[in-house]
């Protein structure tokens, strides 16, 4: 009888809670584990303020109105690239950004069909660009060291093609 107590208290459970939103954009790069940077993050906006190159942005996408990832920062690379400065973390009054913990790579490289050096045309853009010289071009097309990539930005911004997205990186914190 307990049995059948406790599965009908789960599935009851279960389906009353909502599905869990999951934010899809790269956190600040000294940004702690999801679950605890969503406890932590207060919005107060003093990493916005702080970030010299203004690459951070409230999570206002209509997906997280009224979920806890609502306000909460996110990296935006479309303008300009992350220096790793660690402004963003030195402001953080509570802890959801954390300098001591590392910096966490957030996101990664994605480049398009439409890339000109995939397509056979000669393009060296995005592999001058990257301070990590991790993408290098060659006849077969684009290549990208994803171990030497700090997901910084520079090959988006230098890519004239709109090419290159940086997207997310699957299993970041």
């Amino acid at each position: 009888m307990t049995h059948y107590f406790l599965r009908w208290l789960t599935q009851g459970w279960q389906a009353s809670r909502k599905p869990a939103v999951v934010c899809h954009e790269a956190r600040p790069p000294w940004a702690i584990e999801e679950s605890q940077y969503l406890s932590l993050c207060n919005r107060c906006g003093e990493c916005f303020k702080a970030c010299p190159r203004g690459l951070l942005k409230p999570a206002i996408q209509e997906e997280y109105e009224g979920s806890p990832i609502e306000g909460t920062p996110v990296l935006d690379l479309a303008c300009g690239q992350c220096s790793y400065c660690g402004s963003c973390a030195r402001a953080c009054p509570t802890g959801a950004l954390d300098l001591q913990l590392g910096r966490q790579v957030q996101t990664r490289v994605q480049i398009e069909e439409s890339c000109q050096a995939r397509q056979g045309f000669y393009c060296l853009l995005c592999e001058d660009a990257c301070p990590q010289q991790a993408i290098k071009a060659s006849a077969d097309g684009i290549n990208v060291n994803m171990d030497a990539c700090n997901g910084c930005g520079a090959c988006g911004l230098a890519c004239l093609h709109g090419a290159i997205t940086l997207i997310r990186q699957p299993g970041s914190r």
